[in-house]
């Protein structure tokens, strides 16, 4: 869990903190009413995923982007064996609004069961 910590920290100093307090409007998107998403949220969802899959070879990512951006693949990917679930920007209203109060939330799920769960 020491190593999926660090990527989490590591996503954060990459792709979260940089742009805090600093978005542009064009960093700023509505994926459905109320509900935002950054370029911070898309950036530190594909650096996690990719440091995440390097770590548990074979497994498979659920990040919320991208189940917003393919709602089905919450139902294609429950059954996997090795189910890492994220969550880039949890709290991304707080973060948008420039309030610290967010985090990186990270899980990890064998055949649909909670085994370790992460956030900073």
């Amino acid at each position: 869990m020491e190593k999926v910590a660090a990527l989490m920290r590591y996503t954060a100093a990459a792709a979260i903190l940089p742009r805090f307090q600093r978005l542009q409007a064009h960093d700023i998107e509505e994926k459905s009413p109320g509900d935002m998403v950054t370029a911070a949220d898309r950036e530190a969802e594909l650096i996690l995923s990719e440091g995440l899959l390097d770590l548990l070879p074979g497994s498979k990512v659920l990040g919320e982007e991208a189940c917003s951006a393919r709602p089905t693949l919450i139902e294609e990917l429950k059954n996997e064996a090795r189910l890492w679930v994220v969550d880039p920007v949890d709290g991304t209203a707080n973060y948008v609004a420039g309030i610290p109060c967010f985090a990186v939330m990270v899980a990890r799920l064998d055949f649909g069961e909670t085994v370790s769960q992460l956030d900073s």
